[in-house]
């Protein structure tokens, strides 16, 4: 029994009372789940964030196709070796509407379906952003290293823009990934994907969400660096990516000197 329900108006509302502003720049992941019933779903989600945002801001999200990625780093489920090449050969080239956004939300399949949004050009890890500056962000994404300060991501940190964890938690923060490349403490890797009809290899590192990032964001509500309300099945939290990469820059390299001890 659905016994109540959020509309575009009611979301506003929501998104205002934890920070969101017109003219900013936002990066957001959500569980739209965690909202309740929404009207309209996640085309409703993304009309209140853009018109809330007006003229002047900026919507942008992560899209991570994870099956365009190579195969011998498959965890779950990890496939046979002896499938490598015939996935390596037969997988799709990376097609920025149609491949698949695996564990994204249907917010972010909405938001990269519309006419002016603008995606960056990633096989594993491309953004989709709509608004002022979408082209500023998303212009430009180098195949190598794909969230260092050369990505989406360097622009994010740059432009002090903010992070929406709507219903989700620190572990889902792709900007904390900025952290891990300036530190050095990741290993380099091997990475692959199909790109215009052929397989390529490029370089990144064995990045790992699950190893820090929700001690990060524990550190920055211990310093009141973060908005946080409660929604029907959880929370949302808002906080600016620039202090947020440097706070877990610091952590890391606190584990990087408890290494070398």
């Amino acid at each position: 029994m659905i016994e109540e329900a959020l509309s575009k108006k009611d979301l506003i509302e929501l998104f205002q009372s934890v920070g969101v502003k017109p003219g900013m720049i936002l990066a957001v992941h959500t569980a739209l789940s965690k909202f309740g019933y929404v009207i309209g779903g996640a085309e409703t989600f993304n009309d209140a964030l853009i018109e809330l945002l007006g003229y002047n801001g900026t919507l942008i999200m992560p899209m991570q196709c994870g099956s365009h990625n190579e195969p011998s780093y498959f965890r779950y489920p990890p496939m046979e070796r002896e499938l490598y090449a015939k996935y390596r050969e037969n997988l799709p080239s990376f097609d920025s509407l149609n491949s698949e956004t695996e564990m994204m939300s249907k917010v972010v399949d909405n938001l990269r379906r519309r006419s002016k949004a603008v995606i960056s050009y990633h096989p594993n890890l491309a953004f989709v952003a709509y608004g002022k500056y979408a082209r500023m962000l998303c212009g430009h994404h180098e195949l190598n290293f794909g969230l260092s300060d050369t990505s989406p991501l360097g622009r994010l940190y740059e432009l002090r823009a903010y992070c929406l964890l709507a219903g989700v938690s620190y572990d889902n923060m792709t900007a904390l990934h900025l952290s891990e490349y300036r530190s050095l403490i990741r290993p380099i890797i091997l990475q692959g994907s199909k790109l215009d009809g052929s397989w390529q290899k490029y370089y990144d590192l064995d990045l790992n969400s699950d190893d820090g990032f929700n001690a990060i964001g524990k550190r920055l509500e211990m310093k009141d660096l973060v908005k946080k309300i409660s929604l029907k099945k959880g929370d949302m939290r808002l906080l600016r990516i620039d202090l947020a990469v440097d706070e877990g820059l610091r952590y890391f390299e606190e584990r990087l000197r408890h290494y070398q001890l």
